[in-house]
């Protein structure tokens, strides 16, 4: 496969529901299935199960199993995803601001300052 066409397979990946919320809470550290899907409001179980397969897949996220006695399966980031941290941190940021950066325009409009 191409470099080229691994890269735009895997941003099919990020671009797919529910697949950057799931980065952006593992980015702080692994976690349970059930403390994802908590930090997570409105996704189901099974669409879940689904996206953390297909980034488990992209080598985005890995899974692992805790030693005895926790024995629970916990999710963190993967190879690729751990090269993801910088822009996943920017986001977050971004995402922190975001209201006070829409509130401060004039309704209806959407248009980046730095482009005018």
């Amino acid at each position: 496969m191409k470099p080229l066409a691994i890269g735009d397979e895997i941003f099919q990946h990020l671009a797919g529901r529910w697949a950057l919320q799931i980065l952006l809470s593992l980015r702080k550290g692994p976690m349970r299935f059930v403390d994802l899907r908590r930090a997570i409001p409105g996704v189901s179980a099974n669409t879940l199960t689904t996206r953390l397969r297909e980034l488990e897949a992209a080598r985005l996220i890995e899974r692992r199993l805790l030693p005895p006695p926790a024995a629970v399966q916990v999710y963190g980031l993967g190879g690729l995803g751990q090269g993801l941290r910088p822009s996943l941190e920017h986001l977050d940021s971004w995402r922190a601001e975001l209201p006070a950066l829409v509130l401060d325009r004039d309704p209806g409009t959407m248009k980046n300052d730095a482009c005018s």
